[in-house]
């Protein structure tokens, strides 16, 4: 079944003048057919013809859909796919008929806007018989509002999930960030209304009841886009109590333990050699275990076997309470029919994909992996495949004190991502110091550091660095810091703990 995204279908009524015969108007709908695509079309005012009926189930609800026609009575090839609820359904044809009879009667051009079961309806009257034809509402680029729920920790999935709660708690703390590039309008809690603050975040008490108690969340956008967030809280006992005492910052064992897989491939049996990457691998190890308290494996100059054994004896022996760095320097490739990047091992071949390690293989080794926070950091040609465009980090002009706040309650959180040294092209090896230029700008930033240091800080330190050098030695290079693809990142952030 393809993925459902419930309706949102905006009707907007353009005015045309009164001398002609009938108040027929043009109407714009955006709609979403049951495959998800999201897209735009226009009608005449007398194409609002018929409905038919088809099936379509909602796999969270099992709710029956009904599959609306917007067509012309001349039968030309003029409509749109919009899936609704039986319900939603009743709604459109009565405020099809509205418009029909508003048309008739020349006295107001209604606007009607559906949004799921709700129905908002505003009348306003026509000025003059001299109103010109106004444009359609643009589509906005800008991607619409994404909900994270940080506690308690859900995966971004569209499935229900159930979070268990105490069952002497009659109310259960729901902390999250919205991320709303167009400006937030409205967020709803079961229907009521709740503040964010300035960084996006909220946080709200929601009743429990003795039963199931249903969690809806819904964040709208000055676009009228929106997104939804469903879950349920279940009285039963925690088996763990969350701990309590000392911040994060005085106390960087609640991280849990810090390891690292450092991967550096210099020496090729069929490629070309790399000058750098033993030197920026030890350099880094190094700044890790001083640093930052991390147990450091070092695997160089690996064929496939060795990567991919370390890489699944890793993920054998890290349970929830570890964190893993995993590093590689070495030669990437980047296959456009299947857009999928690679790293090469020592002994992969230019003519044969054999012996290369898709970046597919890694986040499936990656998903399975129980540790609490992962952060890959490959410094290598069209490193950038392993990234997608969603992000979340934190606002970077917070206060210490909410910054500290809200990394108690990240430091919880699944998190998985990835820090590339460049996009989908070629980067640089050696910018002329023993160094690549990413590896350099990495190497300075977790030097200088102190206190803990966020995935998404040190990302933007490093990016700052590259970007200058690259500009310096007229190179394209950029770095690129986003959740690694489909590894079961829930929110949070990679934290690097200073040690004092």
């Amino acid at each position: 079944m393809p993925r459902i995204v419930r309706l949102v279908w905006m009707l907007f009524l353009l005015s045309v003048p009164l001398s002609l015969p009938a108040l027929d108007f043009e109407v714009t709908a955006q709609t979403t057919d049951c495959s998800g695509d999201i897209g735009f079309s226009s009608f005449d005012s007398r194409d609002l013809y018929k409905m038919q009926s088809a099936d379509c189930t909602d796999p969270n609800t099992g709710q029956k859909l009904q599959q609306v026609l917007l067509k012309s009575k001349s039968g030309l090839v003029s409509y749109d796919v919009i899936w609704v609820t039986q319900e939603e359904a009743r709604n459109i044809l009565q405020q099809i008929k509205e418009i029909k009879a508003a048309k008739i009667k020349r006295m107001t051009r209604p606007e009607v806007m559906i949004q799921k079961e709700t129905v908002i309806r505003h009348e306003r009257p026509i000025a003059t018989p001299t109103v010109t034809r106004s444009a359609p509402p643009a589509r906005s680029d800008l991607p619409g509002p994404v909900i994270n729920i940080v506690d308690p920790p859900i995966a971004n999935t569209r499935s229900i999930t159930n979070v268990i709660t105490p069952t002497d708690a009659d109310k259960r703390t729901v902390v999250g960030k919205i991320n709303a590039p167009a400006g937030l309008i409205s967020l709803t809690i079961n229907g009521k209304s709740h503040k964010v603050d300035e960084h996006g975040i909220f946080k709200a008490e929601v009743p429990v009841t003795r039963s199931k108690t249903p969690v809806t969340i819904v964040a709208v956008d000055n676009q009228g886009k929106r997104d939804t967030v469903e879950f349920r809280l279940l009285p039963e006992p925690l088996q763990e109590q969350p701990e309590t005492g000392a911040g994060v910052d005085s106390d960087p064992s609640v991280f849990g333990n810090y390891h690292a897989l450092i991967i550096a491939n210099a020496r090729y049996e069929k490629l070309d050699d790399l000058s750098t990457p033993k030197n920026d691998a030890d350099a880094i190890a190094d700044i890790l275990k001083q640093r930052y308290g991390f147990t450091v494996t070092r695997l160089y100059d690996a064929t496939r076997y060795e990567i991919l054994s370390a890489l699944n004896k890793t993920r054998r022996e890290l349970t929830e309470k570890d964190n893993l760095l995993l590093y590689y320097a070495g030669h990437g490739e980047y296959d456009k029919t299947n857009n999928r990047g690679h790293w090469l091992p020592v002994d992969a071949e230019t003519n044969s994909t054999a012996n290369w390690i898709s970046t597919v293989a890694i986040t499936d080794i990656l998903n399975a992996m129980s540790a609490k926070h992962v952060l890959v950091v490959a410094d290598s040609c069209y490193s950038g495949a392993l990234t997608r465009a969603v992000n979340t980090e934190l606002d970077p002009g917070m206060s210490e004190e909410t910054r500290m706040k809200w990394l108690r309650v990240i430091a919880k959180a699944r998190s998985r991502y990835v820090l590339t040294s460049g996009g989908v092209k070629p980067v640089l090896d050696d910018s002329g110091n023993g160094h690549s230029m990413f590896a350099n700008a990495l190497i300075n930033v977790l030097s200088e550091s102190k206190g803990i240091l966020e995935g998404s800080k040190l990302f933007r330190e490093v990016k700052s660095r590259v970007s200058a050098r690259a500009e310096e030695l007229n190179v394209d290079q950029s770095p690129q810091y986003a959740q690694l693809k489909r590894t079961g990142h829930e929110f949070g952030e990679f934290l690097l703990v200073g040690q004092r």
